[in-house]
């Protein structure tokens, strides 16, 4: 019993003394990612897809950092890095369906019509009033060559 109390002891002062290493790891994560965020708003895509990807190499599950890291790329031109990204939001977060609408106009970069097409079209039924909010319809027909 003894031996137990002294385990259990050790474990809460370990972690009592890993709660500011990893609080400080948090925080850089998010002065990362803020800055990435500045940057992209900015139009400095390159300084944002840096921030982005050092954010990431802080917290490897973050669909946030990746979204906005897909964003960048896909402002920079560099659609098949911004395919990678949005995938990687969608394995990270399947149900984060808002990454479907940017998949979808990276798709239309990379010349991928049917696939945008069935990205909107998940982005459509799976999100509370797109259909109201977005262009995706617009970009729906003009993909199928319709006029409205």
């Amino acid at each position: 019993m003894k031996k137990k109390f002294t385990i259990l002891i050790s474990l809460i002062i370990f972690l009592m003394m890993l709660n500011p290493v990893l609080s400080q790891i948090n925080s850089n994560y998010s002065s990362l990612f803020n800055g990435a965020n500045s940057m992209l708003v900015a139009g400095n895509f390159q300084e944002a897809i840096k921030l982005y990807n050092q954010a990431i190499q802080k917290s490897h599950d973050s669909y946030e950092a990746y979204l906005g890291l897909s964003i960048a790329y896909k402002e920079s031109g560099q659609y098949q890095e911004a395919y990678n990204a949005v995938n990687y939001v969608i394995k990270l977060k399947p149900n984060y369906y808002q990454a479907y609408y940017n998949l979808g106009i990276i798709l239309e970069k990379l010349e991928r019509k049917e696939e945008a097409i069935k990205a909107y079209e998940k982005f459509l039924k799976e999100v509370p009033g797109a259909e109201r909010f977005s262009d995706a319809n617009k970009r729906i027909l003009k993909l199928k060559n319709i006029r409205n």
